[in-house]
C-alpha cells in the first residue's frame, strides 16, 4: 500500500495579518525567558521533600486545572502560582482550603505519651 503525500497549501497573508503575526512573535520572544525561568522554579519547588513540595505535587496531579483549584480554594491565580514556583508561601488557612479541595488526608501518627511524675516543690 502506497503512502499518501500530504498536500501543502500555501496562502498569501495580508499585510495586516503579517503585522499581527510579527507582533505575536515579538511578544512570545519577550515573554519566553520569564516563562522558562518560572517553569524551572516550579519544577524545583515541586521536588522539595517538604509538606509544601508534596502539596505542589498533589496540585499538579489533581484532575482539575491549577486555576480551577485556586478558584475553589478562594485564592487568586497569582497567589497559587507564586506558591507553585516557591516564590511565596501561603497562610495556613489557605493551605487548609487547598487540602480540602484536593481531598488530601494526612496519615495518622501515633503519639506515645510518656508518664509524667509530679515534681515536689
Amino acid at each position: 500500500m502506497e503512502k499518501r503525500k500530504a498536500k501543502r497549501i500555501y496562502l498569501e497573508r495580508s499585510p495586516v495579518s503579517k503585522r499581527q503575526m510579527e507582533k505575536w512573535r515579538r511578544q512570545i520572544a519577550e515573554e519566553l525567558p520569564d516563562v522558562i525561568h518560572r517553569n524551572h522554579l516550579a519544577d524545583r519547588a515541586m521536588k522539595e521533600k517538604t509538606f509544601s513540595g508534596a502539596l505542589r505535587r498533589a496540585i499538579q496531579e489533581f484532575p482539575l486545572s491549577p486555576s480551577k483549584i485556586a478558584e475553589k480554594a478562594g485564592l487568586t491565580w497569582i497567589e497559587l502560582e507564586d506558591f507553585l514556583t516557591g516564590e511565596k508561601s501561603l497562610p495556613s488557612d489557605a493551605i487548609d482550603r487547598l487540602v480540602n479541595v484536593l481531598k488530601l488526608k494526612l496519615p495518622q501518627i501515633k503519639v506515645k505519651s510518656k508518664s509524667r511524675r509530679a515534681k515536689a516543690g
